[in-house]
């Protein structure tokens, strides 16, 4: 399931700003309809054009995770995402958590607490550098460490050291 849903229509100049009211809406709120999940929204993209006296408007937007319950399948297990999505919503996190400790601020929880969870199940996946995986999730646990404990210090070293594991596996796997 995707994270990105787009909005394309036109409507009369005078629809505009109820438009942007209920995006206001459920940007506060929580959406639904055209705008489910907007409220999650990680990134938003608006386009707006006077076409011969008609609004075109497009919008973009892109949520944190996927717009729908998780998938479960036949074992009553939830289905994991494909590994390139799954690596795709990594680098988010893991940029913000990078620029961040190196700009001498400590990320939000939220962000540590997605990557923390993407990288354990990462490492569920056979065949993409196995034998990274117990170096990686050591790391893993040290950046826990230092984000439970506050200790600025000990997350930038947590964070150069994912950039390290994140390296040497890739320039063997990508």
């Amino acid at each position: 399931m995707s994270n990105d849903m787009t909005i394309s229509k036109y409507l009369d100049p005078k629809e505009l700003a109820a438009f942007f009211r209920e995006l206001a809406d459920a940007v506060e709120n929580g959406g639904h309809d055209e705008f489910a999940c907007v409220d999650d929204f990680r990134k938003i993209k608006i386009g707006v054009k006077n076409e011969y006296g008609q609004i075109s408007l497009k919008a973009k937007f892109k949520a944190a995770k996927p717009c729908a319950p998780e998938v479960v399948g036949e074992d009553g297990e939830v289905v994991k995402p494909k590994y390139k999505d799954l690596k795709k919503r990594m680098r988010t996190s893991f940029k913000l958590l990078v620029k961040m400790a190196h700009d001498g601020i400590m990320p939000p929880k939220d962000a540590v607490d997605a990557f923390l969870a993407d990288s354990a199940l990462m490492v569920t996946y056979p065949g993409y550098g196995d034998e990274y995986y117990e170096s990686y999730s050591n790391v893993c646990a040290e950046l826990k460490a230092a984000f439970e404990s506050e200790d600025l210090v000990r997350m930038h070293a947590a964070v150069d050291a994912l950039v390290h594991e994140k390296s040497r596996c890739h320039a063997k796997y990508d």
